[in-house]
């Protein structure tokens, strides 16, 4: 009887530890409503860069839309890196029929440099523009408005723009999972950027200068770590008076999900192999929200098992508080971003969303080998 009340008190210190995570970020975020003014700044000219490695029919489907925009001076850069298929040929063709259309091939890798990083870095070095836009080839941007409205967010002393990029919907479990892993982490990065402390970004919707890119010496220190060339680096330069962020539905950028189980946990393995080098206090606060996140289900469960009445309709009723502010912190981030809110299996996702990021991180923190394409 002493122990389940002790998990008791437990759970409420957890739970009070996750309320101050919705109410210092992620309330304010979702309650925000960015506005359209445009900075009292000239127009500057964009540059897109999409990397690419055996992705055809991908920029067949997808690139048209970054070059259709409605934006007054761009050029978008196709790193074409050591592809096999017909991307060269096809790029080509392309570049004789938009001449704001660059392809840069590449079939080698510097020693000593991720394949990624070393593609992003030509690129970078090919841009005509200071203010340089990166996505992804499987990506399409959600309006016509991207570029607009991501150099909007260029105040006078931004170097970077964090974006959000969320995956397009498709029926079956997996891509609920899929759409809410993603949702989870926009949440995070977006509410934490909103109160000035940047962690991450996403490289699908990415912008910074490149003057600060070459101050920064590129991604030199970053060169041997596979990924991390967008969120890492992005760690490890945002700070609150460099970086703003651009929530605005037509500002958003929407991937391709994957469709087995095996190819998501290899793409996100890539993903969360970087963490381990985050700056110690975003790991720290990282580490706080999953770990008390994962605390209040797991004593919920054991109390419900273990427990006598009292404890029960304790635990029972906090859990359902947290559930109701969780529906409204993702029901107000669904119709920020403009999309639709899967609220029917919300804990379930959230209890699989757990389980997968201990098992799977620990073991992506612990993987050595990876590689991008």
């Amino acid at each position: 009887m002493e122990q389940i009340h002790i998990l008791t008190i437990i759970f409420i210190a957890v739970f009070f530890i996750q309320f101050f995570f919705q109410l210092r970020y992620f309330f304010p975020f979702v309650s925000n409503k960015p506005s359209l003014q445009r900075q009292k700044l000239p127009t500057e000219a964009v540059s897109v860069i999409i990397c690419a490695h055996n992705e055809i029919e991908n920029l067949k489907q997808n690139l048209i839309q970054f070059l259709n925009q409605d934006f007054l001076e761009f050029e978008v850069i196709v790193v074409n890196d050591r592809s096999d298929d017909e991307s060269n040929t096809w790029l080509s063709t392309q570049e004789t029929q938009y001449p704001h259309l660059k392809a840069v091939h590449i079939t080698t890798t510097a020693d000593g440099f991720n394949p990624k990083k070393y593609a992003l870095t030509k690129g970078i070095e090919a841009a005509q523009n200071d203010i340089i836009l990166l996505s992804d080839a499987d990506c399409q941007p959600a309006s016509s408005d991207w570029i607009d409205r991501m150099s909007r967010s260029f105040k006078y002393n931004t170097s970077i723009v964090l974006g959000v990029s969320l995956y397009k919907k498709r029926k079956g479990f997996l891509n609920q999972f899929i759409r809410f892993e993603t949702l989870q982490t926009a949440l995070l990065y977006s509410s934490f950027a909103f109160k000035k402390e940047a962690y991450m970004g996403v490289g699908r919707n990415l912008a910074y200068r490149k003057s600060f890119f070459i101050a920064k010496g590129g991604f030199n220190d970053l060169s041997a770590i596979m990924g991390g060339d967008d969120d890492l680096w992005v760690n490890r330069y945002a700070n609150k008076e460099n970086t703003e962020i651009c929530t605005l539905p037509e500002a958003l950028t929407f991937s391709n999900p994957k469709e087995s189980w095996a190819s998501f946990f290899q793409q996100k393995k890539r993903h969360l192999s970087v963490g381990k080098y985050y700056k110690f206090k975003d790991k720290f606060k990282l580490g706080l929200f999953h770990f008390t996140q994962s605390l209040l289900w797991i004593i919920f469960i054991l109390g419900l098992t273990l427990g006598n009445p009292i404890d029960c309709l304790i635990l029972s009723f906090l859990t359902l508080m947290y559930l109701v502010r969780q529906y409204v912190v993702f029901y107000h981030l669904s119709i920020k971003f403009g999309i639709k809110f899967m609220h029917y299996n919300l804990p379930v996702l959230e209890i699989l969303f757990i389980l997968y990021y201990w098992i799977w991180g620990i073991y992506a923190s612990l993987t050595k080998h990876l590689k991008w394409k």
